[in-house]
């Protein structure tokens, strides 16, 4: 019989270790089964087929590189991955590290400058960039550009460029109240070095999704209304977000209905309507522009709403993406479900949608950062 091996103690150590990394950092190594969430639970039109293009725990804003790399930011965990697919098969090959420590990464966007080309982040109390300093996936030190943003409440950052300009939406502190600083509930705009920082538009309490339509160059913003006004109200908005204009919070909600707090100190009829309204706490978090792409061609012109799902209504409502379908200049036609299923017949829920995005190759992609996964939607 021969000798068994013995190993010191830390051997074991070591390998769970290697394991909990494995697990942590490229969360696919998992080999997780999720056949019957994607064959049976979720209900999706029957032209399209969904896959799982990446695992990465807390998956919450995406953005396309330069180089059609997704990068997406781990909120909770502060980090920033980024997801190539080098073979090209629909499927994360690995998650590189490219930020750590974060006090709360959330918001992603990449811009081209003369000085070279940087990945924005938005932070809970600050925005910074990272210079990539050779391709692929090398940056430098995070050069802090906004610092000062309000922190606590609604803490999700995010962030968008357009002509020469970075938007950055600030949740709100608090369910309703009024607000002492003047960048909570709103869109604050700056040069993008940082500087200049000025009020573009108030009165969103949460406006975690933000996006420029591609048909008018408009911002336009999904917002989170407020709570304990009942499971119907107020409605969930989408606003078509202007310079200098009041969307509501917290004086009023919907199309300028007083809100029972805050009401008589406002006059509603100084506030923008909605361009779109939903039923009330299914918490819109993320919103994206599809032309068209890699779905099939009924889907052109749509525009796509993540629902994280409520968490105050006696009946669940959310944990579902939404279709809102435009015409040929980007107007709202109509509205129905594009997928759902998260939510069980029990109560329970099999995953919250966060983000959506469009692909490079014209696939929409979006994540969960409740099962920690990031969907692949195709056309078959």
């Amino acid at each position: 019989m021969s000798k068994p091996v013995t190993r010191p103690k830390t051997f074991g150590i070591v390998c769970l270790g290697l394991l909990w990394l494995l697990l942590e950092g490229c969360g696919w190594a998992k080999d997780r089964d999720y056949s019957n969430l994607l064959e049976n639970q979720l209900k999706y039109p029957k032209d399209l087929q969904i896959t799982i293009f990446a695992e990465v725990p807390k998956a919450r804003h995406m953005a396309y590189d330069d180089q059609g790399v997704l990068f997406l930011s781990q909120t909770k965990a502060g980090k920033v991955v980024a997801l190539p697919d080098a073979d090209g098969n629909g499927k994360a090959d690995r998650a590189v590290p490219i930020m750590k420590g974060g006090n709360g990464p959330h918001g992603l966007a990449f811009l081209q400058l003369d000085s070279g080309y940087y990945l924005y982040i938005a932070e809970e109390n600050r925005v910074v960039r990272l210079k990539r300093t050779a391709k692929p996936f090398t940056f430098g030190e995070p050069e802090v550009i906004v610092t000062g943003i309000p922190t606590g409440g609604h803490s999700t950052r995010t962030i968008k460029f357009q002509d020469g300009k970075l938007y950055l939406s600030v949740g709100s502190s608090c369910n309703v109240c009024i607000e002492e600083h003047p960048w909570r509930s709103a869109i604050i705009r700056f040069d993008v070095d940082g500087k200049n920082g000025e009020v573009f538009a108030r009165g969103l309490r949460n406006s975690v999704g933000i996006e420029f339509s591609p048909y008018t160059g408009e911002l336009w913003g999904v917002n989170n209304g407020r709570d304990w006004l009942g499971d119907d109200h107020p409605r969930e908005e989408l606003n078509i977000i202007r310079l200098g204009k009041h969307y509501g919070w917290p004086y009023c909600y919907e199309d300028r209905v007083s809100d029972p707090d805050f009401g008589d100190r406002y006059d509603c009829r100084l506030t923008e309507p909605p361009a779109h309204t939903f039923t009330a706490h299914m918490a819109p978090l993320g919103l994206e522009f599809y032309k068209e792409g890699a779905l099939p061609a009924r889907y052109n012109h749509s525009l796509f709403v993540s629902f994280h799902g409520s968490w105050n209504r006696s009946v669940p409502a959310g944990y579902q993406v939404r279709r809102l379908q435009l015409d040929a200049e980007g107007n709202i036609q109509s509205d129905e479900v594009f997928i759902e299923g998260w939510l069980q017949k029990d109560g329970s829920k099999a995953g919250r949608p966060v983000d959506s995005i469009v692909s490079p190759k014209g696939e929409l992609l979006v994540s969960d950062d409740y099962l920690g996964v990031v969907y692949r939607i195709t056309g078959k």
